[in-house]
């Protein structure tokens, strides 16, 4: 678990919230969205695990609970920086945004409509918007010691909603860079 991971997760609070007061899903439950620590498998909202490296499939249950998005660390890459002992660091956080359609009698949080849930490109904006605000993407804080983050940027964002019918699916990274200071 990172610092990092954490702070990316945290930062989607106001998400979960708006998501909750702005969408209800086929019964007229507020639209969940549950946030994951995909390094070890704990859920924010409302306890519990989930294995994002399970088959989707397999997930079914889960996904009828609400739309998940689950932080990763992807990758972490240092360079030496000046006549210092110091480091120029990239920290790379992947998401991972599912969900599963409340249409044709499943009875997920996603609707392309927006009437039975979420319009999953919606979320998708949302939760980026959020990552990318001013406030949050200049000098992000996660707290990590002897380190100073600069920026937080985008570096992929890959959607695969097309690859399924009933299920929907996104993956993004997102690189801190800056760096470390070693004694």
């Amino acid at each position: 678990m990172t610092t990092e991971v954490n702070w990316v997760l945290e930062q989607l609070g106001s998400v979960v919230d708006d998501v909750a007061n702005s969408y209800t899903n086929r019964n007229d439950n507020p639209v969940a969205l549950k946030r994951v620590n995909r390094d070890d498998s704990s859920v924010y909202e409302g306890g519990g695990s989930l294995d994002f490296n399970e088959p989707m499939h397999k997930r079914k249950e889960d996904l009828k609970s609400g739309v998940f998005v689950g932080a990763t660390l992807a990758d972490r890459a240092e360079d030496p920086a000046g006549t210092e002992y110091n480091l120029k660091i990239e920290t790379v956080v992947g998401l991972t945004v599912e969900g599963m359609t409340s249409q044709g009698g499943l009875h997920g949080h996603v609707d392309p409509d927006g009437e039975n849930g979420i319009p999953f490109t919606e979320l998708v904006r949302k939760i980026r918007r959020t990552l990318l605000a001013s406030d949050t993407r200049a000098y992000p804080d996660p707290g990590v010691p002897n380190t100073s983050y600069h920026d937080l940027i985008p570096t992929s964002n890959d959607p695969q909603s097309a690859e399924y019918r009933d299920f929907y699916r996104w993956q993004g990274d997102f690189a801190f860079r800056g760096y470390e200071s070693l004694p």
